[in-house]
C-alpha cells in the first residue's frame, strides 16, 4: 500500500490558493482561533434557520473535517454553499496548524501521526517533541465555540470531511461525537497505514452509531467501491439507518461512485474542466440531501 494519504494521481493542492493568506474575499465567514492555547484555527459561517433573511439562530451544526491542505478558500465556498442551502451553522477546523502536506513529503507518516485521534497519555514526553495535536481534543473545542457562542449542543451537529478528513469523521462517529457524517474521496486507509489499525473495525463502529454517506473517485480503494463489492461500502450500506421517507431514499447510508474522477475533485479539482464541476456539484447536492434527511 502506498505510504501517501491520497491514491497516484490524485488532485494535488488547490488551485490558485495562496495558503499563507486564506483569502476571505467573496466569502461569508469568518476566520477564529479557538481552543485552550487559541491555535486552532476555524472558518466558521452561521445561517439563521429558514433562510437568510429570516430570524433566530440555528440550532444544528456542520463541522468540517478538511484534508491534507487545512484551510483554503476552495474550501470556504463549499462551506457558504452549505451553511446556505441547510440554513445552519459550520465551523472548519486546521487541524494542521497551518501546515500541508506539501511541506511534509519526505515525512508524511510521520507528519499524520502527530495528528491522531486520540492522545496517547503514556507517551507525554514525547507529546512536546513531536507536538501532538490530537483531533477528538480539536472536536471538543469545536464543541465547545458552538456552545458558547451560538447556544448549539453537540448532540445537534453532524460532520464531512474530505480526504484525511473522512478518516478523522469515521474516528469520531465511532466514538459517538457526531450524529452524521458523510465524506468526499475517503483515505480511511489512514487507520491502517499510519495507526496500525483496522479499516474495517472503525467503518463498522461508525456506520453503526451514524448514518454515512460516501462520495468516492475512480483511483480510490476498492473496498469503498459498490462496484468492486468493496467491504466498507458493503458495511455502510448494510447499517441499520434507513431511509424509508421517500421512494428516492436520498437518505440511505451508502457509497457513491465517481469513476471519471479523480481523488480530491470536489475540493481541489480544476473546476475550468466542465465534467469535474459538473460531479463536484453532483457530490455536494447529495450531501445537501442527505444532511437534510437526518439534520431535520
Amino acid at each position: 500500500m502506498t505510504t501517501s494519504c491520497c491514491p497516484e494521481n490524485s488532485w494535488g493542492a488547490p488551485l490558485h490558493v495562496n495558503h499563507g493568506t486564506k483569502s476571505l474575499v467573496g466569502t461569508s465567514g469568518k476566520l477564529r482561533k479557538i481552543g485552550p492555547n487559541e491555535d486552532l484555527e476555524i472558518y466558521v459561517v452561521s445561517r439563521p434557520q429558514g433562510g437568510g433573511g429570516g430570524g433566530g439562530t440555528p440550532q444544528k451544526a456542520l463541522c468540517v473535517l478538511t484534508d491534507v491542505y487545512g484551510l483554503q478558500s476552495r474550501l470556504f465556498a463549499i462551506c457558504d454553499k452549505l451553511a446556505t442551502e441547510l440554513d445552519l451553522t459550520i465551523v472548519a477546523l486546521d487541524t494542521f496548524r497551518g501546515e500541508t502536506k506539501d511541506k511534509h513529503l519526505d515525512d508524511l507518516k510521520e507528519w499524520l501521526g502527530c495528528h491522531p485521534f486520540e492522545r496517547c497519555y503514556s507517551a507525554t514526553s514525547e507529546d512536546d517533541k513531536l507536538a501532538i495535536h490530537p483531533v477528538k481534543e480539536d472536536i471538543e473545542s469545536c464543541f465547545e465555540f458552538l456552545l458558547n457562542t451560538y447556544n448549539i449542543n453537540s448532540c445537534n451537529v453532524g460532520a464531512i470531511g474530505f480526504c484525511w478528513g473522512v478518516w478523522a469523521m469515521a474516528k469520531a462517529c465511532e466514538m459517538k461525537l457526531f450524529s452524521v457524517g458523510v465524506g468526499f474521496h475517503p483515505s480511511i486507509k489512514i487507520e491502517s497505514m499510519v495507526f496500525d489499525g483496522d479499516q474495517e473495525a472503525i467503518v463498522r463502529k461508525a456506520a453503526e452509531h451514524a448514518p454515512l454517506l460516501l462520495c468516492v473517485a475512480g483511483n480510490d480503494l476498492d473496498n469503498l467501491k459498490p462496484s468492486q463489492d468493496g467491504s466498507l461500502a458493503r458495511i455502510i450500506a448494510s447499517s441499520e439507518h434507513k431511509d424509508i421517507s421517500s421512494e428516492d431514499h436520498k437518505g440511505a447510508p451508502r457509497c457513491v461512485e465517481f469513476p471519471e474522477m479523480l481523488h480530491g475533485w470536489v475540493s481541489r479539482g480544476d473546476t475550468s474542466i466542465e465534467k469535474v464541476k459538473e460531479d463536484a456539484e453532483a457530490a455536494l447536492n447529495l450531501s445537501v440531501d442527505f444532511l437534510r434527511h437526518w439534520m431535520q
